[in-house]
């Protein structure tokens, strides 16, 4: 539906004659523009709209959803659109200590500055609207529409489908279960591996009835040991499976119980006595007796029954020292994961297993100067492994999902896409092909669709922290502010410790702070960091934004005699930004020199997106160098050669 024009009064369709004054500003609601001093400031239609009605109730709160549904009428439009117009109001109105139109956490806005009413005369005037594009490359225009248009139906389509439904009076999804782990009671206790393994068979199984939420394995293996409302409350869900596993030689005995999560009450309760050799019989029958209670139909079984269970039990033991991470345990899972491939060479899930170990040896590629060699090893282990994989399991999703992974490092990016699309093909709610989507999404510059993809993957993991400071991150990146902080009072909320025990929470709520003005918390809160480049860079801020410029220029300079690093000229470049130093922001920023390969993909995006940067928008140099940014982006995820700004 089209907007009322910015002369026409937004009640009424008529013309406006009046104006609206404050301090030395003045909006003429006649011509629909903002003056200062009697010099024309442009502002966006919507802008102008919001102002005007912040205006018109001066003095009062306003909540968000009013001010939406006066500006944007019959238009459904998320809260980003509203802060989007706050940031260029506060920009126009050199309002950076959001003293004139201040924010009141989750209960809206107040315009709070003395403004007056006043008549004019004369016949409207056609308004002088401004809209700067954005450049776009012409050799990626025809490529670009059509990853643009490809990526958008895939969130759409995977978000659309995954809503969960809810029952009557209650927000609690109705088909929704958290599969606990199965607490190891065997002698030795030794067995948590077996525990943890048939917990996840269980979840993977389950996770492929379309109707039913299945969350995910870090949020259900945290709540283990609480309450059965206690989980409910923390992971919304309806029922909660839980069970035991007690091993002695080769016989097992397996527990498993259905609870209903509102009630706390047994559905079901069943003891499976069994030998190892028979562990995945008991996963498919517990998955069964599962759907069958909430009358849902069980997916079909794969070909892991032709597989030897002594090597099926190596796989469960490899996965389980992958995800633990302690010291010592990649080389573990690799050991078991080979072993695996001794007893039963064709068994893909091992070779898959391979892969995702050498993925995760990347993080640690040892001294520097040995890291050119080490990352070639790293990708021939994976491209053996990668390769045996989608030989042995071609269907396998996982498989594929580990070769777009392996493709994406060597550089291949044409092949790395053609095995996400097969991925997602075959499993498209697999939580790594979500991740990668949302990954392609905010390289392509679609931010906001990554943001509901990870929002979703909160709700099936809310106690991933990885996943929610991740979350954190993107909305700051979009400039939802007020969201992160919801975020991380959300975070605190479900876990009390675990903001003081993250580094980059802690570092995040910093930014946060920074970024909605309260400068006397973030001056607090930055002293708890560690010291690095990142506390530096925000203390310089605070010093700053505190009026304390020596202290300011003391942070700066740790910044400036640090190690000569693209991130170190980044950080430097926004003090510089947030400090009104245009100029030398510049010069850091072309000082990054940018690898071949498209290696800087992850950090060009902390470029692209970052709020403090936003604050040279003024500056058509960094217009054009922020386009720049968004095509080397664009140009790697179309797998084409890019190698530099």
């Amino acid at each position: 539906m089209p907007s009322v024009p910015p002369e026409a009064d937004m009640h009424t369709g008529h013309p406006d004659r009046r104006r609206l004054v404050f301090g030395d500003f003045e909006v003429d609601l006649q011509r629909g523009c903002l003056k200062q001093a009697g010099k024309e400031i442009s502002l966006r239609p919507k802008s102008f709209a919001v102002l005007q009605y912040l205006l018109e109730h001066a003095g009062q709160l306003v909540a968000r959803e009013e001010i939406m549904s006066a500006v944007w009428p019959e238009t459904a439009v998320t809260d980003d659109s509203l802060a989007q117009c706050l940031i260029e109001l506060r920009k126009a109105l050199g309002d950076n200590s959001r003293s004139m139109i201040r924010t009141v956490p989750r209960r809206g806005l107040i315009f709070d500055a003395p403004a007056r009413i006043e008549e004019t005369a004369g016949a409207p005037a056609t308004p002088r609207l401004s809209s700067p594009g954005v450049r776009r490359g012409w050799i990626f225009s025809v490529a670009l529409m059509a990853l643009a248009a490809l990526l958008l139906w895939w969130a759409n389509m995977y978000l659309s489908a995954t809503q969960p439904s809810t029952e009557a009076g209650s927000t609690r999804a109705a088909h929704s279960i958290a599969v606990l782990r199965f607490t190891d009671m065997s002698p030795g206790g030794d067995q948590a591996y077996l525990g943890d393994g048939i917990s996840e068979e269980i979840m993977h199984r389950l996770a492929q009835i379309p109707s039913l939420r299945v969350i995910a394995r870090v949020s259900s293996f945290a709540v283990e040991g609480q309450p059965a409302a206690e989980i409910a409350r923390q992971l919304d869900v309806s029922y909660i499976l839980e069970g035991s596993v007690r091993r002695e030689e080769d016989a097992v005995r397996v527990t498993a119980q259905l609870v209903d999560a509102g009630s706390s009450s047994h559905i079901w309760s069943k003891t499976y006595d069994r030998d190892l050799d028979d562990i995945l019989g008991v996963e498919q029958e517990i998955a069964g007796s599962v759907a069958d209670s909430l009358e849902v139909s069980l997916a079909g079984t794969d070909d892991m029954q032709s597989i030897d269970p002594r090597a099926h039990e190596l796989v469960l033991e490899g996965r389980y020292f992958y995800l633990r991470r302690a010291d010592g345990d990649l080389q573990k899972a690799q050991e078991r994961y080979q072993q695996a491939l001794k007893i039963s060479p064709g068994f893909a899930r091992a070779w898959v297993g391979l892969a995702a170990v050498a993925n995760a040896s990347r993080f640690d590629e040892g001294p520097q100067e040995n890291r050119p060699a080490n990352r070639q090893r790293i990708l021939e282990t994976q491209r053996q492994a990668v390769e045996e994989a989608l030989r042995l399991g071609p269907n396998l999703p996982e498989a594929h999902i580990r070769a777009a992974y392996y493709y994406y490092q060597a550089g291949n990016r044409k092949q790395a896409r053609e095995h996400f699309e097969i991925a997602r093909s075959r499993d498209p709610d697999h939580w790594l092909v979500r991740t990668m989507l949302a990954n392609e999404l905010r390289i392509s510059g679609r931010i906001e669709e990554s943001i509901a993809l990870f929002q979703h993957e909160v709700q099936r993991d809310p106690l991933n922290i990885v996943l929610r400071e991740n979350l954190v991150s993107f909305l700051v990146w979009a400039k939802r502010f007020e969201d992160a902080q919801a975020e991380l009072d959300s975070i605190k909320e479900l876990m009390p410790s675990m903001p003081d025990r993250s580094r980059a929470l802690s570092a995040h709520a910093v930014r946060v702070q920074i970024l909605l003005g309260d400068m006397d918390g973030a001056a607090v809160a930055v002293e708890s960091l560690a010291h690095s480049q990142e506390r530096d860079k925000l203390l310089a801020m605070i010093q700053y934004a505190l009026g304390h410029q020596a202290e300011s220029n003391t942070a700066l300079q740790h910044l400036a005699t640090g190690e000569s690093t693209a991130w170190n000229a980044l950080h430097a470049a926004e003090v510089y930004a947030y400090r009104g130093e245009s100029p030398e922001a510049m010069n850091r920023l072309r000082s990054i020199e940018y690898e071949p390969g498209c290696r800087q993909v992850g950090f060009a995006q902390n470029v692209y997106y970052s709020p403090f940067l936003d604050m040279l928008s003024e500056n058509p140099a960094w217009e054009e160098y922020r386009s720049g940014v968004l095509e080397y982006m664009q140009g790697c995820l179309l797998g084409l050669d890019v190698d530099s700004i």
